[in-house]
């Protein structure tokens, strides 16, 4: 994650120097995919088609970002953002371009030759790839296709070994997984997975369940239990592998289910007591240009596609409602749907203040 002093450095210029330009641009260019999670909220499959931006509104939008300030643009999707062949490499190469650290999200099932000569070539900087099962049993289980574990394992594989023949160190790797009542046992065997392919992470974050299907894959009060022994056991393997993870978060007892619990205020009025500082270091565009300051409120605020990305930063009523609910210590109801592992970074940003 990007540096919390860095963050709190900048958000504390907005109170001499007016609003200061975010630090992350996340982008989705598509809400297409080629898997079919039963768990996933956000593919085409869930919402209504909508019109995509083109490319070049994004390479515009990343240019503006430059030019504001931006540090680093993360690329997911809604959808799986490689399945837009021909839009997300150009994106991720006017990054590289203009001297911005890149990250993307993805299934890892698609990984042209092209694509992996240019990740290298342009010094691209991390690869998340879901992974959400130690075994093909389980992954292809919860990702709605034969072969998904396959593919992925094998790309990751291809990415660790082109890094190595170039003597690189980057693209960093990293394995991204969903806890659900099918997985969450094999969080010791998904350490090793990741320790195996050459990864530096493991993210581990909690379900986000709305629809019956998703409800079933939810952990009941005994596995909720037995998930604290089984995530210590692999906290305790990641540490000694030095392998960095999100797994503390699941030893404690008391982690409410997300969706249950506003994120907390702190302490002290204002922004140093603000549940959460993404309106004012982060911004999401959704594929079809609409905008929130981050992934949970995703689509709620107003479109990107027909002006400029410094006047909506500065002047989007929807960012401004979020910035001064959070400075009264007042989030939005969905912002309970938060992640842990976001509040936690979100935190730490708000102790450097």
């Amino acid at each position: 994650m990007a540096d919390p002093a860095a963050i709190a450095a900048r958000i504390r210029q907005w109170a001499h120097q007016g609003p200061q330009g975010p630090m992350t641009l996340e982008l989705y260019p598509t809400l297409k995919c080629n898997l079919d999670c039963r768990f996933c909220d956000t593919t085409e499959r869930h919402q209504p088609r909508q019109d995509e931006l083109p490319l070049q509104r994004h390479l515009d939008l990343v240019g503006e970002a430059a030019e504001m300030g931006v540090e680093r643009v993360f690329i997911l999707g809604g959808g799986e953002p490689l399945v837009a062949r021909d839009l997300t490499p150009a994106i991720m190469q006017r990054v590289k371009d203009l001297g911005m650290e890149g990250v993307l999200t993805t299934n890892g099932t698609i990984l042209p030759p092209s694509l992996l000569t240019q990740l290298i070539e342009s010094g691209w900087d991390e690869i998340h790839v879901s992974i959400d099962g130690a075994t093909a049993e389980v992954h292809d289980d919860l990702r709605g296709q034969a072969g998904a574990f396959r593919k992925s394992v094998h790309n990751l594989c291809r990415l660790r070994v082109a890094r190595e023949r170039a003597q690189q160190s980057t693209p960093r790797l990293a394995i991204h997984t969903v806890l659900t009542k099918l997985n969450f046992r094999q969080l010791p065997e998904l350490v090793e997975l990741a320790h195996a392919l050459g990864c530096f992470r493991l993210d581990v974050d909690g379900l986000i369940a709305y629809r019956p299907e998703q409800k079933a894959l939810e952990l009941d009060p005994l596995e909720r239990e037995e998930l604290v022994q089984v995530a210590r056991i692999a906290l305790a393997r990641a540490e000694s592998l030095g392998l960095a993870t999100t797994l503390a978060h699941y030893t404690q007892q008391a982690l409410p289910k997300r969706g249950q619990a506003a994120p907390a205020a702190g302490p002290e009025p204002g922004l140093k007591g603000a549940p959460c500082l993404k309106a004012w270091h982060y911004l999401v565009v959704q594929a079809d240009g609409k905008t929130s300051p981050c992934c949970v409120l995703a689509g709620e605020g107003e479109s990107i596609a027909d002006q400029p990305l410094e006047q909506l930063w500065r002047e989007s009523p929807f960012l401004e409602s979020v910035r001064q609910g959070m400075e009264a210590g007042q989030p939005l109801k969905r912002c309970q749907e938060c992640s842990p592992n976001i509040l936690a970074h979100e935190r730490v940003i708000r102790s450097h203040l």
